[in-house]
């Protein structure tokens, strides 16, 4: 077995670290925690709580990995446990936002590979096959996003300080921003409404217009929670509800590549090969580099920072 691995904080200056954790325990683990930045920058013991999360899962997971009979515990059993673990570690702290992270993982199990994934990370078997939950929040804030990006564009030359002033309204909320006088309510209304018909949510407009007036602040409230189509899924202390885990079980002489990956690359390479992973990452960084196009997403590039944290850890030769 051949492995790489390339985990890239999303700081351009390479001294602050990010939120993604990959881990290798050889012959048993390799995974990738992607945990959820904070958007109001909490930090505990030097270190963002999207990271505190990712941390803590993975070592709840390597301490799993000698565990006898880890391959056949049930999928819901181990979530569980890591569930309560972090929920031990975070629970005392009080955030304001509970700390979370996604779960990729590949559990070698003998002549069998299992595959975990919960949440926005994924895995991708041989090149091809795609293991992944994409959720629909994501979607919303993106759509909302990119029509702020180009409303504000046309009074604000600067691209960071654009950027800066986009991220404050999605992150804060369109209500925030109409008290700063950033939009106007008519065009914060109209955003939401283009947000709404984008992605086919007229029948739930209201949990829509709730969540982009409190912004990205108030994603927490839908992890784990039911009730609305932008629920999702997550570890982050409390038991997931709406059935995202993904657990697969497949023969080793049917995988040749694993690739584990967070969502910090915008785009697949057609072979399972780092540098290819890496070209398409600067790529879509020089043909998009706002994240407003063809690779759109919450968050776009500055100066500083890339879009996000990136990490992908691939094994080759099985």
């Amino acid at each position: 077995m051949h492995f790489e691995l390339k985990s890239q904080s999303k700081y351009r200056d390479g001294v602050r670290l990010g939120d993604d954790v990959p881990l290798i325990v050889p012959g048993q683990i390799y995974g990738v925690f992607d945990g959820a930045t904070d958007p109001r920058g909490t930090i505990v013991g030097g270190i963002g709580t999207g990271r505190l999360a990712a941390l803590t899962v993975a070592q709840l997971m390597t301490d799993m990995a000698s565990t006898p009979g880890l391959r056949d515990i049930p999928a819901p059993q181990i979530v569980h446990h890591l569930t309560s673990g972090l929920a031990t570690r975070t629970d005392p702290l009080a955030l304001p936002i509970p700390p979370s992270t996604t779960l990729a993982i590949a559990l070698d199990c003998g002549d069998e590979w299992r595959f975990m994934t919960l949440g926005d990370t994924g895995i991708r078997l041989n090149g091809t096959e795609v293991l992944r939950h994409e959720k629909l929040i994501d979607s919303v804030s993106t759509v909302a996003r990119v029509c702020v990006f180009k409303r504000l564009q046309e009074r604000e030359a600067d691209p960071d300080v654009l950027e800066k002033s986009v991220r404050r309204v999605i992150f804060l909320g369109f209500d925030a921003a109409v008290r700063e006088a950033v939009l106007d309510r008519a065009a914060a209304d109209q955003i939401i409404s283009q947000a709404i018909e984008a992605n086919g949510l007229e029948a739930d407009a209201a949990s829509v217009v709730a969540f982009l007036n409190g912004g990205i602040q108030t994603q927490f409230r839908l992890g784990n929670a039911t009730g609305s189509p932008l629920c999702f899924d997550t570890l982050n202390g409390t038991v997931p509800q709406l059935g995202h885990l993904i657990d697969m079980v497949r023969p080793k002489s049917d995988v040749q590549s694993i690739e584990i990956f967070s969502d910090g690359y915008p785009d697949f390479p057609e072979m399972a090969v780092m540098s290819e992973w890496e070209e398409r990452f600067h790529r879509a960084e020089e043909v998009d580099f706002h994240k407003t196009g063809p690779f759109a997403a919450v968050k776009g590039s500055t100066s500083d920072e890339y879009f996000d944290d990136r990490t992908v850890l691939l094994l080759s030769g099985l």
